[in-house]
């Protein structure tokens, strides 16, 4: 990281190693009980999702929200709601492996149901309980629409393919990032509601958060191009790679998907560059894509 964000990414993951260190704790106590000289090792399996936020593999939404909160009303979210977030995270990050990996091995899936049950268990044991309805019907409302996203990206990606112009294929990726930028509503809105923010503010802080989600995922698919052509993943940025021999072409196209998710007014003075710093941009995109592009070619041939 670069400039020091007022709630730093380390301090979100603590919440969530907090969760392991008690595992690991009631899982030794365990030991003497059990008929074998070993244990299934559940906390590592918590420690590992960590691992994976450190190294940007996977997403974490409650960090950008929690900056944004940060600046928007001088202090982060109550540490019981950023509890409610990270264990949201890790449920969305863990739910997410489970639908887009076709066989799983046995100790995969238990590290995966193991961090999607105790995920479960810091949501249900840190939502206020003056706002627990309220928060409720947000994570119905919210893992409805995230359950959808297999099946719009599906068929967005045939638009994508069939695009017969520049313009119509531009316009197929804002829709795809457009929409798999929602999988932080529910993280911009839970804290809205323990605030008790006014509508207007809501929809800003929503808004511009979903700007900001839309801009990593694009980052993210740059930087994963490697892992999505060897998992058979088909991205925009794979797309846009596959489809154009100029670089230049090609990083107009990511630049103007970028600008399309745009902050609002007071956003940009208010918390923007935090949020600028966590979307990670390339230092060179020029000669990112570049070899991007080469890695895309060498999978073709």
């Amino acid at each position: 990281m670069g400039e020091e964000l007022p709630v730093e990414p380390e301090e979100i993951h603590a919440i969530y190693l907090v969760i392991a260190d008690e595992i690991f704790v009631h899982e030794e106590s365990l030991r003497d009980s059990l008929p074998i000289d070993t244990t299934a090792g559940i906390s590592t399996h918590l420690t590992e999702l960590v691992d994976c936020w450190n190294d940007a593999r996977k997403s974490i939404r409650t960090t950008p929200t929690a900056n944004v909160y940060a600046r928007e009303l001088g202090d982060p979210p109550d540490p019981s709601i950023l509890r409610v977030l990270v264990g949201l995270d890790a449920e969305v990050n863990v739910l997410d492996d489970i639908i887009d990996t076709k066989d799983l091995p046995t100790e995969r899936r238990v590290a995966l149901t193991a961090n999607a049950a105790f995920a479960s268990i810091l949501i249900a044991e840190s939502v206020p309980p003056a706002h627990r309805e309220t928060i409720a019907t947000v994570l119905r409302e919210y893992f409805t629409a995230l359950f959808q996203i297999p099946l719009v990206e599906a068929r967005l990606f045939e638009k994508l393919r069939d695009a017969a112009t520049l313009t119509a294929r531009r316009e197929a990726a804002r829709e795809i990032y457009a929409y798999r930028a929602r999988d932080i509503d529910a993280f911009a809105r839970i804290p809205a509601i323990v605030f008790g923010l006014d509508e207007e503010t809501k929809q800003r802080l929503l808004s511009d958060l979903r700007a900001y989600r839309a801009h990593r995922l694009l980052y993210k698919d740059i930087h994963d191009v490697s892992r999505d052509l060897a998992d058979d993943d088909m991205t925009p940025v794979v797309a846009l790679l596959t489809a154009y021999d100029s670089i230049e072409t090609i990083m107009t196209e990511v630049e103007q998907i970028y600008d399309h998710f745009e902050y609002t007014t007071t956003g940009k003075t208010r918390y923007k560059d935090v949020l600028n710093e966590l979307e990670e941009s390339p230092d060179d995109l020029a000669t990112l894509l570049r070899e991007k592009q080469q890695l895309v070619r060498a999978a073709a041939d």
